[in-house]
């Protein structure tokens, strides 16, 4: 009996091949996703746009980009100019995410070859809070190159410091170095400065938002949002094949509205239903965490229209275009949770290799993303954020007009096989 169960239920699962893709292709290709991400995260092939404002102009910074650029791990760009509208260009490259990161060496500070720690910082380091995590991947290639590329820069550091200090050979200034070295520990074990050190050539400056929590915050709200926005409106768009098996659909299209009332009033719910689920995720984030709803009220209503139109959309193409409601579930599962690891709503699209983030822009995640990164980090205005919106729009405009002609012409169209059974129905009982 149990051998009997055992062939029936393999049987089964052979002869379905929903199943056999949620069982064994489903996750080797999600596996291969997340792979390529965590690896990336820990290789080279972690690539950062760097973009580069050179202000100094001298053999020290020349030396010193000239070793950046060879870094597998760093695309520079390097922008012209110099001066305050050099420093805006840098910032507002990095504000609107057209780089990771920003990197300016100032004229107005100390050189790059001083000591450090008694003036203006040289190296300036401009992020956008959302993508933190990129400062201090460029910090360590900075320092990689600085000791690796200019030894003779920074030997002259340690020399300097040393000469300024240290080096006296009478016994009274071999007393001052005891003292020295002796204040130098005790500064370092209470986690004070001690003298020169690489940071003390460093500065940085968040360019975005209200800084790197908000983000984060409008962030998360943003990937989450949309991802189980994806996964309601597939909920509620296979009613529709649940209303089939039940026969509930033949009664409804033997009615004068036919299939188009029903597939159009079910996206309606599903639109309404999207912008509430939304509006509290959104919610939360700004009655537990501050972020600044109220103040991006309209935009941030008009991309969550277009969202939730995109993604109910999306979710009635499937279930007219499927059979059975297994069906569906299995497609959708597979389909929403590579568009989503693809699109970012599972990982930051900054930790992926340069194959995967532009993959990512073929996903209705990214651009909802795009948008609300817009509208609650970078403060764009609505003229700013046309291009998600707009592939949102017309995803869900394409999306809705082919599940209307997908549903007149598949199985639904028996409807104009009901109608004539009806009047002869009513004929026979001496209703004609």
């Amino acid at each position: 009996m149990s051998v009997a169960i055992f062939r029936a239920m393999l049987l089964g699962l052979l002869r379905d091949r929903g199943a056999l893709l949620m069982s064994f292709v489903l996750p080797a290709v999600f596996f291969v996703i997340m792979a390529e991400i965590f690896t990336a995260t820990t290789g080279d092939t972690l690539n950062l746009d760097v973009a580069v404002v050179d202000e100094i102009g001298d053999d020290t910074s020349t030396r010193l980009l000239a070793a950046l650029e060879q870094s597998p791990a760093l695309r520079i760009e390097r922008l012209g100019g110099a001066g305050e509208a050099a420093r805006r260009t840098l910032r507002e490259r990095v504000r609107r995410g057209l780089a990771d990161v920003g990197l300016l060496l100032r004229a107005d500070a100390e050189p790059l070859d001083s000591a450090g720690g008694f003036g203006p910082e040289p190296i300036v380091i401009y992020s956008d809070p959302a993508r933190a995590v990129a400062v201090p991947m460029l910090v360590g290639r900075i320092r990689q190159a600085y000791f690796g590329a200019l030894p003779d820069v920074a030997m002259g550091n340690v020399v300097a410091e040393l000469e300024n200090q240290f080096l006296t050979l009478t016994e009274e200034q071999h007393a001052e170095l005891a003292e020295g070295l002796a204040e130098l520990r005790e500064d370092a074990e209470a986690g004070r400065s001690s003298g020169w050190s690489f940071e003390d050539m460093l500065a940085f400056e968040p360019v975005a938002g209200d800084g790197g929590r908000l983000s984060l915050v409008a962030y998360s709200a943003g990937a989450v949002a949309f991802m189980f926005l994806l996964f309601a409106s597939v909920h509620g768009a296979v009613s529709l094949l649940e209303e089939q098996e039940n026969g509930v659909l033949d009664r409804v299209l033997a009615g004068p509205g036919g299939i188009g009332v029903l597939v159009n009033g079910k996206f309606l719910y599903l639109v309404l239903q999207g912008v509430l689920q939304v509006a509290v995720i959104f919610g939360v984030g700004w009655l537990g965490y501050g972020l600044d709803l109220p103040g991006h009220f309209l935009p941030w209503l008009l991309v969550t229209l277009v969202a939730v139109a995109c993604a109910s959309a999306l979710a009635m193409l499937l279930a007219t275009a499927c059979t059975t409601r297994r069906q569906a579930q299995t497609i959708a599962n597979t389909a929403i949770l590579i568009v989503s690891a693809l699109g970012g709503s599972m990982v930051p699209r900054i930790f992926m290799p340069e194959s995967l983030q532009q993959l990512g822009w073929l996903t209705p995640n990214t651009w909802a993303l795009e948008a609300y990164s817009g509208i609650f980090w970078r403060e764009d205005p609505l003229i700013e954020i046309l291009a998600p919106m707009g592939a949102m729009f017309g995803t869900a405009l394409l999306a809705w007009l082919a599940a209307n002609a997908v549903a007149q012409q598949r199985m639904y169209g028996r409807a104009t096989r009901l109608r004539p059974t009806r009047r002869t129905g009513d004929q026979l009982l001496g209703k004609g």
